[in-house]
């Protein structure tokens, strides 16, 4: 009888609905491009201006060749994460989570890079539990 390899098969699963989220994302940047030109600024004269290629770590796992269009004019930024930004907001929730529920920083970093191979130092950390505490607190 034939048997799984379950990890394979989680792999598999993994790349599937990574190249999935990747292919949804580079459709709403056409879209929300193709707004921003069309839409909320008719009247400049701007346009397309191919695309940039950048990693991103999602929830999903990592995009390691997200095609992200711009514009001519470097005007036109993607509501789906912030500039220059390479994670998902969601981690930093998930690192406030941690950091709430009494894990020291040391211990979020060290869970963060054996999730997902992405290296936090516990310094980062504290940078992104502060600044959310201070805008709870605003």
């Amino acid at each position: 009888m034939f048997q799984i390899n379950r990890d394979v098969l989680a792999v598999q699963l993994q790349n599937e609905v990574a190249k999935f989220i990747q292919e949804s994302m580079e459709l709403i940047m056409r879209e929300e491009l193709q707004n921003f030109l069309r839409v909320e600024h008719p009247d400049e004269e701007n346009s397309r201006d191919g695309y940039c290629q950048r990693e991103l770590q999602t929830r999903y796992g990592k995009i390691e060749d997200l095609n992200v269009p711009r514009d001519r004019e470097g005007a036109f930024h993607t509501a789906l994460f912030e500039p220059y930004s390479r994670l998902e907001n969601w981690l930093d929730e998930a690192v406030i989570s941690m950091y709430t529920g009494g894990m020291s920083t040391r211990d979020i970093a060290q869970f963060i890079e054996k999730m997902y191979g992405t290296k936090y130092s516990p310094t980062t950390i504290t940078n992104i539990t502060n600044v959310v505490l201070e805008d709870v607190h605003a």
